[in-house]
């Protein structure tokens, strides 16, 4: 048996990488799959199952700008991220209070069991101490301040469109509703599964990347799989969808901190992170989760052809000690670790800076190994070239290929069919049959026996898989609203 290829080998030879992948899955690796599966299916016909709980909703935040001043960055889906849900959490009951405290000891922990967020803060009072570890620099109160320049910095997307074009119309037109018609603060376990299963057009695909992140361990994988799940619920990321850039901070999507720009050598997005542009004091937090999940689930609709991979490239060029944010760095490596197993395809970090070096030192005991061995240190374009032609390379990065960010607004119509109520209901029907036969498919390939090919069962469940990508893709423009890669054609 050949010994599998290293990374930069599947770069090298533009083989992408298939172990443990749909269709290149060994007969052990099929067990475990229907394994999981079966937990899986098994959770959806529990009738005692608990609904997980949504903590927090665009409608409740007081402000897009607001400072949350929460001090955990675990990003848990008992970690409220608006200052009326965090009050709510005060009030909570014995119940609630046991629960929260459960999910912050479920946070990510360095090899020691420590706290992620605990032993990076405690670090940041050592060799870099004089960054801050705790809350964002709030915005600047200067009386010399114009006070109609602080607003446009804080100011949400729909805020710039309707001040600018004098348009008071939404650009979503219509209020949030969840799929499957669950109630605004609470998702069903399968509800929740369907909507994030579906954004890679294949949920085998999706359910594979716990396996592979937990080492195939069947039941540390399902464990895994229900947390995201918890998760996802209790940050409302369907209702962050539906909004999309509505509701994003205008600031972060005009300056560029984040986008996607080309390919790399196996086809993989990329997205570039340009770390210059990012001032914590310009945005809270609570913003900049926002804008990264946003970002992380856009990416699948550009990553649909390769099992949902991405490619980071962190610009660090002209990073100065203002640009340090290790909430951010926080937030995006529990995101990674926790939340979007298998996603990273490789982060490449374009730098060459001794304070970096001193930042680096900081935080990279804290990174999960499976993380940290996809990044790769580039101190210039001959770096970033074995994993990204050189003519798909920004020009700002080194490479030959023009693009210069630009971020489009929203267009005043283009979410209009999102109003459409009665079109959503017939193709979110169409959506639910296709879903309910996709389960009967899949309930029989479980129960056929595991030495047998059971070509019948397969096949049912493909074609099965098949109408279920289809139903999405109808139902998609009404619960999604348009993005700029939309705009751009990327999409």
């Amino acid at each position: 048996m050949e010994a599998p290829l290293s990374l930069l080998e599947h770069y090298k030879t533009k083989q992408p990488v298939t172990c443990g992948h749909v269709g290149a899955l060994t007969k052990e690796e099929t067990d475990k799959l229907r394994q999981l599966w079966q937990l899986v299916i098994d959770e959806f016909d529990r009738t005692d199952s608990e609904p997980l709980r949504v903590l927090f909703r665009l409608s409740d935040s007081d402000a897009l700008y607001e400072d949350d001043g929460l001090t955990s960055l675990s990003f848990e889906p008992l970690v409220p991220l608006s200052s009326k849900d965090r009050a709510q959490s005060e009030s909570a009951t014995p119940e609630s209070e046991l629960q929260s405290e459960s999910a912050m000891q479920s946070e990510s922990t360095t090899p020691n069991g420590t706290p992620l967020s605990n032993r990076i803060a405690r670090a940041g009072s050592g060799l870099l101490g004089w960054m801050s570890s705790g809350r964002s620099t709030p915005a600047s109160t200067s009386p010399d301040d114009d006070a109609a320049a602080q607003q446009r910095r804080r100011e949400s997307v729909q805020d710039h469109v309707q001040r600018t074009q004098h348009h008071t119309t939404p650009l979503v037109p219509a209020p949030f509703v969840p799929l499957f018609k669950q109630p605004e603060q609470t998702r069903t376990f399968r509800s929740a599964f369907w909507q994030a299963a579906t954004q890679t057009r294949n949920a085998d695909s999706w359910v594979l990347r716990f396996l592979r992140a937990r080492k195939w361990d069947v039941c540390a994988a399902f464990a895994m799989l229900r947390k995201t799940l918890e998760w996802r619920a209790g940050q409302a990321l369907d209702e962050i969808m539906f909004y999309g850039e509505s509701q994003l901070h205008m600031h972060t999507m005009k300056s560029g901190l984040a986008f996607a720009c080309t390919r790399d050598r196996l086809n993989n997005p990329v997205f570039v992170i340009r770390v210059r542009v990012n001032m914590a004091r310009e945005r809270s937090i609570a913003a900049i989760k926002r804008f990264l999940c946003w970002q992380i689930e856009t990416s699948q609709l550009l990553a649909s052809g390769v099992d949902g991979r991405v490619t980071l490239v962190f610009d660090m060029s002209g990073f100065t000690r203002d640009n340090i944010d290790l909430q951010l760095v926080r937030t995006l490596i529990t995101l990674l670790t926790n939340y979007y197993p298998e996603t990273l395809g490789v982060m490449l970090i374009y730098v060459n800076s001794l304070l970096f070096s001193g930042l680096w030192a900081l935080i990279a005991p804290f990174i999960d190994p499976n993380v940290k061995a996809k990044i790769i240190l580039a101190r210039n374009a001959s770096g970033l070239v074995p994993f990204i032609d050189r003519k798909c390379l920004p020009v700002e990065l080194g490479g030959s290929k023009a693009f210069k960010y630009e971020y489009v607004v929203p267009e005043i119509n283009e979410n209009s069919c999102m109003g459409d109520v009665k079109a959503r209901g017939v193709v979110e029907r169409t959506f639910g049959d296709a879903v309910d036969a996709y389960e009967r498919a899949t309930r029989t390939w479980l129960t056929s026996k595991s030495d047998d090919v059971s070509v019948d069962a397969g096949h049912e469940r493909d074609s099965a898989r098949e109408a279920v990508c289809k139903a999405f893709d109808a139902l998609d423009p009404y619960v999604r609203a348009r993005t700029l890669y939309h705009r751009l054609e990327s999409i």
